[in-house]
């Protein structure tokens, strides 16, 4: 029986809450190094304080559901926003589930995962299941393809009746189905929501004819979709997420450990570049443009230095992004923060600075932090606790920007 624990970004969790002992804890450590997410929590003497990721990690017996704080009030609101910002920047094509199954659930992000999963695998499945010609070898009563006459020779050298050959065979049974059908396996074990086993049930049946064995991410990488495929580009892309970010039990043809986690701070940055450029359809925004500001020291090799702003619009204005809580005054503008967009305008002429934040208690429209005449920097919030929809982004975007 899992232990599920809820919480969100920046709250400290103990060893003891978790069920970790000191061992147990290294552990954990080690498999989010394996997975690169060290920097997803940080490990103190009596426990773990999540940063700016949100998710699901699932370890040992216990399982941690990690929250947004400033996207939302209530848990429900939160989950639905951050699927629609997955959604709005294309990291995931992911439908929201119904904010009442939502709230039912123990585990609600990853059973959003999953019920997106078998959905979208299932109405494609029920298009087209993908055949591929396949080479095969078998001991055969008549000759298909060709005779491998060393095999042969070995196996039939007492048994004329029969004869080895290796021969292509157009066959569900491949590499692309096999990885879909592990993963559907794996996830019927891990879903606590009816509706959605239902669904990894039929995938299955569909896949009668399909070998059932653990595949590895690095094998999936070998898969290549023709035309007639395409329709599996998502779900093998969701699939491969969960290959990717998990351990396999070989033998029980699951998931052991599970780590999916986004960091918000780049999906802030992307999310506010993707609503101004759909927003105001006439600027001119571009994203990171990176400026080389020192090229060498000395001659020393490998030692330049450049700068890169979040966003540039229009040629004269910053947006640098922050996904931080800014409380004026207790929380303001760390001094780094400000260096850095002086930087940013000494070395690209540009005069007009905004600090973008999401709103946490107060909402700031263009509050002055410096002004003079070769630099003006304001702060900007924007209110991400209301449900996110396409209206209200545009409504809210375009009070705060213009």
């Amino acid at each position: 029986m899992f232990n599920q624990i809820t919480t969100k970004e920046w709250d400290k969790v103990s060893y003891q809450t978790l069920g970790l002992n000191q061992e147990h804890a290294k552990k954990f450590q080690k498999f989010l190094e394996e997975k690169q997410l060290t920097h997803a929590l940080d490990f103190g003497l009596e426990g773990i304080t999540t940063c700016a990721h949100v998710g699901i990690i699932r370890f040992a017996d216990f399982q941690l559901n990690i929250l947004p704080k400033i996207i939302g009030e209530e848990d429900s609101l939160c989950l639905e926003n951050l699927m629609f910002m997955l959604r709005y920047t294309r990291k995931l094509e992911i439908h929201s589930m119904d904010s009442a199954e939502i709230s039912q659930t123990k585990q609600p992000f990853l059973e959003v995962l999953i019920a997106h999963y078998a959905n979208i695998l299932l109405n494609a499945l029920q298009r087209h299941i993908p055949h591929q010609y396949e080479t095969q070898e078998d001991n055969l009563p008549t000759v298909k393809g060709r005779i491998l006459f060393a095999k042969n020779h070995l196996v039939n050298a007492a048994n004329l009746a029969r004869t080895y050959c290796q021969f292509d065979e157009f066959t569900p049974d491949n590499l692309l189905n096999q990885t879909l059908k592990f993963v559907s396996h794996a996830l019927q074990k891990l879903t606590s929501v009816s509706p959605t086993r239902q669904k990894l049930l039929k995938i299955n049946a569909v896949y009668e004819d399909v070998t059932l064995r653990p595949v590895a991410y690095a094998e999936t990488q070998k898969i290549i979709l023709n035309r007639n495929h395409t329709m599996f580009k998502e779900p093998l892309e969701l699939a491969q997420m969960f290959l990717q970010n998990s351990t396999i039990s070989f033998h029980n043809h699951t998931f052991t450990n599970l780590a999916i986690l986004f960091d918000m701070n780049k999906l802030f940055e992307e999310f506010v570049y993707m609503a101004l450029k759909r927003t105001y359809l006439q600027w001119n925004i571009k994203a990171q443009n990176s400026k080389q500001i020192i090229t060498s020291i000395n001659n020393i090799p490998n030692t330049n230095y450049t700068i890169r702003p979040d966003i540039i619009v229009n040629g004269n204005t910053i947006i640098d992004t922050k996904y931080k809580i800014i409380d004026l005054p207790n929380r303001r503008p760390s001094e780094s923060d400000i260096y850095q967009m002086l930087a940013y305008s000494k070395f690209y002429g540009i005069k007009n600075i905004i600090l973008c934040y999401p709103r946490h208690r107060q909402h700031y429209n263009h509050v002055t932090v410096l002004e003079d005449k070769n630099c003006s920097i304001t702060l900007l919030t924007l209110d991400l606790h209301q449900k996110l929809t396409e209206t209200y982004l545009q409504r809210i975007f375009y009070e705060s920007f213009n």
